[in-house]
């Protein structure tokens, strides 16, 4: 018996040894939803790493942009220095440790790829994707004995309390929603299928289906299209194909009902299939749908608040303004950035300020505890947040859960970016941030030369960066920086 076990103890103990250990962990913790395990890694990086590993000639100009963005904060915070408050002071206070979180972070990242060996890196990488893909797994095995079904997005008892609401129900690495799970195995089924490994990626594409985010499931479609028909070998054209049955597969038996739903959104998307708001239903039968009741008093609590806030003259006031409600909010959101501007055009240069018309840090300073605990006599609502995509969050998830879509929400980057820091906020992402990641797949483009998962990985984040507020999440734009810059340090 040890003559046979011995090899795999071997083994066993050659592979931790070829692991970064304080990069997983850094990772493992940095990733998690809750800000002070975040805290916690930084610091607990900061203090294994000791003095500061110095940059091989200039400092990236990626690291840069974050500089830039706290700077730009403090810019519009010192031009609005008449009419600050104490809660306008503690909101500034909170965006800037974000920022400098964020900051921090990245340079974390940046030494662990400066002082480490990069196979030894990529290792902890690759395993980094499978704890999150074996984790997914665990959430869905879950949910089956928690549904008694074999197949639970397909099981419609309890209410339809798994059903279409399934994947929502799966968390990865991090214990956070859905969508930064899926996010983060979609990213890992384009590094382990530019790497060889396409085993891995298949599982890993797998997990992905099993959020059944639509959001992120289009974008990798998107990449992967793109990538079948310009950027791929024959192998990697046949994986291709495979994922693309796979997904038609999972689409039509495992959970053809968010098929029909992602249809339903696209339609809405394209100006159909207006939404219908259901008529509650007195005594549901099991299989006929009911909210929550952590759902229905959140609905119940943001209605009170928005009748405390909106008065009946300015809710109409504010919906005759723009067309659509019943199709999609997130075109309305742009509308009223559009709008804005129109009004406000001096502040399109430098935007209205951090926290103070479309970011995670603006919900969060409410005091509803919409993104995360924050004290209520703190509170801190500009009246651009308020008249704008504060109405449009509270509209929607203030009716049914049906309208909690992504669809729905303002969230993104870009509107963040420009509505906040404005054009310059917005230009220094692309001449700083984007140009420098982008120069990871065209150092290797020339004849002959071997593809990597740069340009796709690239994309999918672009992509990605349309949907939430990810620089504020702290969680997987850090994961992006890291395989992109090992990336970067092969180029020649």
């Amino acid at each position: 018996m040890n003559r046979y076990a011995f090899p795999y103890r071997e083994a066993l103990r050659n592979y931790f040894q070829r692991l970064d250990w304080p990069l997983l962990i850094f990772l493992v913790l940095f990733l998690n939803v809750k800000l002070y395990i975040k805290i916690a890694a930084i610091l607990l990086a900061i203090l294994l790493h000791g003095r500061p590993v110095a940059p091989r000639g200039r400092i990236p100009l990626w690291w840069g942009f974050y500089i830039a963005m706290i700077l730009l904060a403090l810019i519009n915070f010192l031009l609005s220095l008449p009419t600050l408050s104490i809660p306008s002071l503690c909101a500034f206070g909170l965006g800037c440790v974000y920022w400098l979180l964020a900051m921090t972070a990245a340079w974390q990242v940046f030494s662990f790829v400066q002082g480490s060996d990069r196979e030894k890196i990529h290792t902890t990488v690759s395993l980094f994707f499978l704890l999150n893909a074996g984790i997914m797994l665990l959430s869905l095995i879950r949910i089956c004995l928690e549904a008694g079904a074999l197949n639970p997005y397909n099981y419609e008892g309890h209410h339809r309390k798994y059903f279409i609401s399934t994947g929502d129900m799966i968390s990865g690495i991090g214990l956070d929603s859905s969508v930064t799970a899926a996010l983060i195995s979609a990213f890992a089924v384009l590094y382990f299928l530019y790497r060889g490994r396409r085993d891995l990626s298949l599982l890993c594409f797998a997990t992905t289906l099993l959020a059944t985010s639509n959001t992120v499931n289009y974008l990798l479609l998107i990449v992967l299209t793109f990538c079948f028909f310009f950027y791929s070998d024959r192998l990697q054209k046949s994986m291709i194909l495979i994922f693309f049955i796979g997904g038609v597969i999972f689409s039509a038996k495992v959970s053809p009902s968010n098929q029909q739903y992602s249809r339903n959104l696209l339609g809405r998307l394209a100006g159909k299939n207006a939404y219908v708001e259901p008529v509650p239903i007195l005594h549901a039968r099991w299989d006929q749908f009911v909210e929550s009741k952590p759902v229905a008093a959140k609905e119940t609590k943001l209605q009170h608040f928005m009748d405390q806030t909106y008065p009946p003259d300015k809710v109409d006031s504010i919906k005759r303004q723009y067309k659509g409600w019943d199709l999609s909010g997130r075109r309305i959101a742009w509308e009223e950035l559009r709008r804005f501007f129109q009004k406000h055009p001096a502040r399109l240069l430098l935007g209205t300020g951090m926290g103070n018309f479309s970011s995670q840090l603006a919900l969060r300073t409410t005091g509803l505890g919409v993104q995360g605990a924050y004290p209520e006599k703190q509170a801190y609502i500009h009246p651009f947040f308020r008249d704008n995509y504060l109405f449009l969050y509270l509209y929607y998830h203030t009716r049914d859960e049906g309208q909690h879509s992504v669809i729905n929400k303002p969230d993104s980057v870009y509107g963040q970016l420009l509505s906040e820091y404005g054009l310059i906020g917005l230009a220094l992402f692309f001449i700083f941030y984007l140009a420098f990641f982008g120069r990871v797949f065209r150092l290797r483009a020339g004849k002959g030369a071997e593809r990597n998962y740069g340009l796709p990985l690239l994309l999918m984040m672009l992509g990605a960066f349309f949907t939430e507020y990810w620089f504020e999440q702290l969680s997987v734009v850090i994961l992006f920086e890291l395989i992109m810059l090992l990336e970067k340090e092969h180029a020649p």
